[in-house]
C-alpha cells in the first residue's frame, strides 16, 4: 500500500464570482478525493486558500499537480509535507471552513500575514486541531 502523506499549501484565490466558484470546487472535490482516497480540509479567508490534503502518496501528488494547474490558484506556496500514521481529517471528503467560521475559530486572524509559511502554519494548526476533536457534525 502507498504511504499515508499529508500536504499543506498556501495560494492566493483567484475567483470571479468566490460563492459560485467554491460550491463548484467543493463538488468536484468531494467525487475526485473519494475516488483517489483523499480527506482534507480547505480554509477560506476572502484572499488566500490553505488546504491540507491526506491521503496515498501518489493520490496527492497526482490531486497537487491538478491544483498547481488551476488557474483559480496563484502564488502558491507548499510546505509541510510529511508521512502520517493516522488521518486528521478521516470522515471529510473536503471539509471547507468559510471566512466567517474562520473569524469564529481563529478570534486572531486578522493579525495573521498569510504571506509567510510560519503564520500559515500557526492558522492551521489551531483550526485543524479544533476541528478533528469532534466536528463530526459538519463533516463533508
Amino acid at each position: 500500500m502507498d504511504e499515508l502523506v499529508s500536504l499543506t499549501y498556501r495560494s492566493r484565490a483567484r475567483l470571479a464570482d468566490p460563492v459560485a466558484q467554491i460550491v463548484q470546487i467543493m463538488r468536484a472535490a468531494r467525487v475526485r478525493n473519494l475516488r483517489l482516497g483523499i480527506t482534507g480540509i480547505l480554509l477560506y479567508n476572502g484572499v488566500h486558500f490553505v488546504q491540507t490534503i491526506e491521503g496515498p502518496r501518489a493520490a496527492c501528488d497526482e490531486l497537487f499537480r491538478l491544483i498547481s494547474a488551476d488557474p483559480r490558484h496563484q502564488e502558491i506556496l507548499a510546505f509541510g509535507f510529511e508521512r502520517i500514521a493516522a488521518r486528521r481529517f478521516p470522515d471529510w471528503s473536503m471539509r471547507i471552513v468559510s471566512r466567517e467560521e474562520l473569524r469564529a475559530l481563529a478570534p486572531g486572524l486578522e493579525r495573521l500575514d498569510l504571506s509567510g509559511p510560519e503564520d500559515v502554519t500557526e492558522l492551521h494548526r489551531t483550526i485543524a486541531a479544533r476541528l478533528s476533536k469532534g466536528d463530526a457534525a459538519a463533516n463533508g
